[in-house]
């Protein structure tokens, strides 16, 4: 069905509350105002709800804050498990259609779209076809205006000028493509850097040995497969860390851990609701998964609380390459951390006096995050 989106419409922008990927929410929300669009973005409370759709209180919620703030366009977010993105949002769809909440019904909603992984956007675009429009991410700012019934011609200047870099970079990847050079590439031999795949190997040191030697950039991916199963998901990873190591391709694994392994690392977790990502809990698997990926370097996200505790664990079983801490985030300000700023504030900064006696780099983190009103 074709579908406009006019001025007097709004943009409701949901996501559940176990999903920590909000970048892409502020991302295509600054879009849409900057076309002179009014949004509405789900509070903690709403998106709690949005996690179990079906849930007889939960439906109820959403669809007061459908009603509550005159939403026509409602945009639902999940870049978690494919699996569990595929059976919430069909949750979330049923409850709509049963209400009588789409437009096709007599309802407000003119529009329902829907962004996460490929494969779940896949799945869900062959279910609901032209009803549901979907997005995977990597959607430029013009395709997703038109994906969300807005008029490209709206957008500002700011929206559709193309940065040279960004050219050159599209160019250049179409040119390996075009030649054929991908299959060419090649593992990068390090060996001889410093202390080669050791526990005292530093970042530095295969910084240094690169650019003595004139060898490229060290490559880092960030990856961590979630499983309801959780020992299933870490030796799936600690898989993946072997057989990474064995190309040779990889520098640097980032541990993507689930929301539990950052929330409450170490403790007794039962039944909790976790978040995508490998779920690490304890000092013996991130050793484990640092035997299985000799000789990369390796980091990992820090955690909500207990900062300083976790950067000794991560040097003394991961030989960490470097620590990434926000001193705002991960706290009450973004509700995805139990400590007050203040207290928050104060363990990042003992966390930072150790990080800074091991001499290893410290990176300042930032996050997109809106304060609720």
């Amino acid at each position: 069905m074709i579908f406009s989106t006019n001025r007097g419409d709004i943009i409701g922008l949901a996501r559940t509350e176990l999903d920590a990927h909000t970048l892409g929410i502020s991302a295509i929300e600054e879009i849409i105002n900057e076309c002179g669009f009014k949004t509405v973005v789900s509070d903690t409370q709403v998106s709690k709800a949005f996690s179990d759709p079906q849930e007889f209180g939960n439906s109820s919620l959403i669809r007061q804050w459908i009603r509550k703030n005159s939403i026509t366009v409602l945009g639902f977010s999940y870049r978690l498990n494919c699996d569990d993105a595929v059976l919430i949002f069909q949750k979330l769809m049923y409850q709509l259609e049963v209400n009588k909440f789409l437009a096709e019904s007599g309802g407000p909603l003119k529009k329902v779209c829907f962004a996460g992984l490929p494969e779940a956007a896949n799945r869900i675009e062959k279910k609901y076809g032209s009803r549901v429009s979907v997005f995977q991410g990597d959607e430029p700012p013009l395709e997703s205006l038109s994906l969300l019934g807005i008029d490209p011609g709206l957008a500002p200047e700011s929206i559709t000028e193309i940065h040279p870099y960004d050219s050159f970079l599209e160019d250049f990847g179409k040119d390996v493509i075009r030649k054929g050079d991908l299959s060419s590439v090649r593992a990068v031999d390090r060996h001889t850097s410093r202390n080669y795949g050791l526990k005292t190997e530093r970042l530095i040191d295969r910084i240094r040995h690169s650019k003595e030697n004139n060898l490229p950039p060290l490559i880092r991916a960030h990856a961590g497969p979630y499983q309801q199963n959780r020992m299933e998901a870490v030796r799936e990873f600690t898989d993946w860390a072997k057989r990474l190591a064995a190309s040779g391709y990889l520098d640097i694994l980032s541990i993507g851990t689930s929301q539990l392994t950052q929330e409450r690392f170490g403790e007794e977790w039962g039944d909790m609701p976790n978040g995508g990502g490998v779920p690490i809990n304890s000092p013996e698997e991130y050793s484990m998964i640092y035997a299985a990926s000799r000789p990369m370097l390796v980091r990992t996200y820090s955690g909500t609380k207990n900062q300083k505790k976790l950067a000794r664990i991560y040097e003394e079983t991961l030989n960490i390459s470097w620590h990434a801490l926000s001193l705002w985030w991960f706290s009450e300000i973004d509700g995805r951390g139990p400590n007050p700023v203040s207290v928050n504030l104060k363990e990042h900064f003992e966390a930072i006096r150790y990080i800074a006696s091991t001499g290893k780099p410290y990176e300042a983190r930032a996050n997109a995050f809106k304060p609720e009103k």
